[in-house]
């Protein structure tokens, strides 16, 4: 016995095993195994040994018959044949201790054991170890979610031959490697989502073929190593696609707006990601959640011709967007978030800002800070909450609105062509040239022809003085 408690996943085996053979021999394991790990179920029927383990609130079990099951909780109603189908560690089981997990446990389970769910980690529960090849070998499993935090090693790429998947979840800070391709081979099979959040040591680049999976909607890789650049050619109906603060580069592949189902694109503070704003997703009918922040992607936000009720989010701050505002932003109907600080857009901000009744105080940022604002003066007035710092100061206007462009000139009047010569005037600088070059002609002339060469002078210059002064004389 105390070797049994000292190794509470040899108690989960025999009770795995007995899940199939016989459903009381299996109520009895579970609860030695619930023992074991100094763990309690907390609905009623725990305490009531007589009572089916299918009542129990972390374990989910079909009616042979496919018949409803009874409420949790409820030890009645249960059927003879009655199979486990999924293990779910939430709040409903109090844990004392845990341990690592052996895959060739749950082989009894291969054809029944269709969701299981470790749960979070907390101070008494969680399991550790490398993730098991043998999870592979449970044909059934639609759902497998591991995220207790301390699983170490690689991702198993044998999980790739799972053919009923559908969600795959892998959260740990300690897993590594890279994501192997082989979860995305089977053209045949149903994966429709893969998390792998919060795994820093993960690396490599994502495999192209998850990007061509016909049935793949969601992919999550945010808080990790993952490098290289977006496949160009996408063809899987992706609704979710989550890259943040990862390694990316490259350009946002314009395929990926083109697909009908995308409903957020998070490259928040993939820094290396470049390329210009995608146009086509900020126009997408299905779009809601559109998060560029700390990249380095450029481009102009395009005028719009029809509405785009359902985006909610859109943050382009600290990216490489530039150009204004378009007069249609007010198209952006169904904006609860804005946030183009810290960017290279400039100019008049649009009226029709203010027309956007979902932004309020704290989800519209034009400016973190008071001063040195892009935008030209004057703010709209109607959206004051447009018009303060995340600080709820008041955005200091600095740069005032270009002048208005010179009127158009009239049609040609010849009688405009004549001047009046008490009208007529030349600039200060051209009569002065003119003065001083008239001058310098005439010392000229009076130094080459007004002496000879004998200096008596006998030039034009010298005869007319000479006959001023004999008239004088006289």
């Amino acid at each position: 016995l105390r070797e049994l408690y000292a190794q509470p996943m040899f108690i989960l085996s025999s009770l795995l095993c007995a899940l199939v053979a016989s459903p009381p021999e299996a109520c009895k394991a579970l609860r030695g195994f619930y023992d074991a790990i100094g763990a309690k179920d907390k609905s009623p029927s725990f305490k009531d040994t007589s009572s089916t383990c299918c009542a129990f609130l972390d374990v989910r079990c079909t009616q042979p018959d496919g018949s409803p099951s009874p409420p949790l909780g409820q030890k009645e109603g249960w059927k003879a044949g009655a199979t486990l189908t999924k293990i779910k560690f939430r709040g409903g089981t109090e844990f004392g201790s845990s341990g690592t997990l052996p895959g060739a446990l749950l082989l009894p389970l291969a054809g029944t054991l269709e969701s299981l769910d470790l749960g979070k980690s907390s101070a008494h529960r969680s399991f550790s170890g490398t993730l098991p090849a043998e999870l592979a070998q449970l044909t059934a499993l639609q759902k497998l979610s591991l995220t207790t935090g301390k699983f170490s090693g690689t991702i198993p790429h044998q999980l790739g031959r799972l053919p009923a998947l559908e969600k795959l979840t892998l959260l740990s800070k300690s897993l590594s490697g890279t994501v192997p391709g082989e979860l995305c081979h089977r053209s045949d099979g149903s994966l429709r989502k893969l998390v792998l959040d919060d795994n820093v040591k993960l690396s490599g680049t994502l495999p192209p073929e998850c990007f061509l999976l016909p049935t793949l909607e969601e992919i999550s890789a945010k808080k990790t190593r993952i490098s290289g650049t977006l496949p160009s050619k996408i063809t899987a109906p992706l609704r979710l696609l989550i890259l943040e603060e990862v390694s990316l580069s490259g350009s946002v592949p314009e395929e990926l707006c083109k697909g009908e189902k995308l409903e957020e694109l998070v490259l928040r503070r993939a820094n290396r990601v470049s390329g210009t704003l995608p146009t086509e997703c900020l126009s997408h009918d299905t779009i809601t959640k559109i998060d560029l922040k700390r990249t380095k992607v450029g481009g102009t936000i395009p005028s719009l011709d029809k509405a785009v009720p359902k985006l909610k989010t859109l943050d382009l701050s600290n990216s490489d967007v530039s150009g204004t505002l378009p007069d249609s932003v007010d198209m952006f109907s169904g904006l609860e978030y804005l946030a183009v600080d810290r960017t290279k857009l400039y100019g008049t901000v649009p009226e029709s800002l203010g027309d956007i009744r979902g932004l309020k105080k704290g989800t519209c940022t034009l400016q973190t800070e008071s001063r040195d604002v892009n935008f030209w003066c004057p703010l709209p007035s109607n959206a004051p909450y447009c018009t303060e710092t995340s600080s709820g100061e008041t955005i200091v206007c600095s740069v005032m609105s270009p002048p208005p462009p010179p009127p158009v000139e009239d049609a040609y009047d010849p009688a405009d062509s004549v001047a009046s010569f008490d009208s007529w005037s030349l600039p200060q600088e051209l009569v002065l040239f003119f003065v001083l070059a008239a001058a310098s002609a005439a010392l000229t002339w009076w130094v080459e022809f007004g002496y000879d060469d004998d200096g008596e002078g006998s030039g034009f210059g010298s005869r007319v003085v000479g006959a001023i002064n004999s008239t004088a004389a006289a």
